[in-house]
């Protein structure tokens, strides 16, 4: 019987390549992609590393890194953070103990920079909760670079493109997949041929990254949309780890001691002086 191979572009050539932003199904919300899906789909894209995410968890991290080992793939362990405001997307990430949806995005960044992570604003150009990511908001917070690229987001990538017009930090690209069918056709590429996480999160944190791909081939994108809205309404349970359970969508974790006035904190944070200028 004949073994299929898949094509691996290969990192002395090409660096590393890699799905910058994509949801498991281990966040118990909207992502479906398994620990075998990720890897097969990782391999078919040809890409030689495993970018292991959900929202707002790591519990699907070991898993992920126990598979990949088997195949010999690097993985590193990321996040995507709901925060009060908008989305962070954080890599290197080694614990995570903040409530989705509740917390200040400046109390997430220190956060993640007391684990020495990159940090990385998820699609700017895109609103999914109370803000986007605007320069002057931008501005202000210490992060590594933006999302420049957001493979399901389509048209609005311009308006991240315009507003950051001149943007001398890190660029990354990734797809936002929600199911296998929409991984990696947005993607990042970073110049090394190392296979340590941490020289990865280094190489982010200096923005030596390369946003690249496009996007997802939108009748795959609305047929996901479609079939994702009407699951939930009929048929709310979907299969986990040998289970069938129903999405957890409140806060999981710590909350903040007050809940999060987004407006007094965007007040607060344009009264302070700009940490960035492009």
């Amino acid at each position: 019987m004949m073994t299929t191979r898949f094509p691996v572009y290969p990192r002395d050539k090409y660096g590393a390549l890699f799905d910058a932003h994509v949801h498991t199904y281990f966040d118990l919300h909207d992502g479906t992609i398994s620990p075998k899906d990720l890897i097969t789909i990782t391999k078919k894209r040809g890409f030689n590393w495993v970018n292991a995410m959900a929202h707002d968890t790591l519990r699907g991290v070991p898993k992920i890194q126990k598979l990949a080992r088997e195949e010999g793939i690097p993985v590193l362990p990321s996040m995507e953070i709901s925060t009060g405001f908008n989305h962070i997307l954080a890599y290197g990430v080694q614990e995570w103990h903040l409530a989705k949806d509740s917390w200040d995005p400046e109390i997430v960044i220190d956060a993640l920079r007391d684990q020495d992570c990159a940090i990385y604003l998820s699609h700017p150009g895109l609103n999914p909760f109370r803000g986007y990511w605007t320069p002057k908001v931008v501005r202000r917070l210490d992060i590594d670079g933006l999302e420049w690229l957001n493979g399901s987001i389509f048209g609005l990538n311009r308006r991240t493109q315009q507003w950051f017009r001149g943007w001398k930090k890190g660029r990354i690209a990734g797809s936002d997949a929600h199911h296998p069918s929409q991984f990696g056709y947005a993607y990042t590429q970073i110049p090394t041929q190392s296979k340590d996480p941490d020289d990865i999160v280094k190489l982010l944190q200096q923005g030596k990254c390369y946003p690249r791909g496009g996007f997802v081939p939108f009748h795959r994108f609305l047929l996901w949309e479609t079939y994702i809205n009407l699951k939930r309404h009929f048929f709310p349970q979907f299969a986990y780890e040998g289970s069938w359970i129903k999405p957890q969508y409140q806060p999981m974790g710590e909350l903040p001691p007050s809940p999060f006035d987004v407006d007094v904190w965007k007040s607060q944070l344009l009264q302070k002086p700009p940490l960035h200028n492009w």
